[in-house]
């Protein structure tokens, strides 16, 4: 089985794209709710995107200070830990993966050889003209940010690896 797993704590206009982007590659969508002070009725804003969805569900939600990214970091081991032997990918909601073959052919493939983990990196991707543009609900995120480039860690210094793909036995402290 694969599966994925999101924490959202911010970012709720995200969701529909995140599942248009992930449904058909995975089994199954697990999403934990982090409600904080900046966004209190976050679980009733995802609950509203996701009935229609019968393999998309909020599988824990936790009231906390401001996204604390060491918790984030255990959630996310917490969730996958369940299902130790199935293949989840892991991604926040602003993160929208792309591999050279279908999610469940790269889990395949890691099968055969005996591996547990796939790792990427971050490309960054920005509006037309290299602008920061208005999320719109109705038209195709890829339409809407159409330019990739690598701009996050050399402006913030954010690491751009990524634990991407993984057994739920692995428990990676550089999610």
């Amino acid at each position: 089985m694969i599966r994925l797993v999101t924490v959202i704590g911010h970012g709720v206009e995200l969701l529909p794209h995140f599942i248009s982007h992930y449904i058909s590659q995975v089994d199954e969508i697990n999403i934990v709710i982090y409600e904080s002070n900046i966004s209190p009725n976050i679980k009733t804003d995802v609950e509203h995107i996701i009935f229609e969805y019968e393999n998309v569900k909020i599988v824990k939600t936790i009231k906390d200070r401001v996204f604390d990214w060491e918790k984030v970091t255990k959630l996310y081991n917490m969730v996958t830990n369940k299902y130790p032997n199935d293949w989840w990918v892991v991604a926040d909601i602003d993160e929208f993966q792309v591999y050279p073959d279908l999610i469940k052919n790269v889990a395949l493939h890691c099968d055969r050889y005996g591996w547990n983990i796939v790792r990427g990196g971050f490309i960054d991707r920005i509006g037309p003209n290299g602008e920061f543009v208005e999320l719109k609900d109705d038209v195709d995120i890829w339409e809407q940010f159409p330019n990739a480039g690598f701009f996050r860690y050399p402006l913030s210094g954010a690491n751009p690896n990524k634990v991407c793909i993984k057994k739920g036995d692995q428990s990676d402290p550089l999610f």
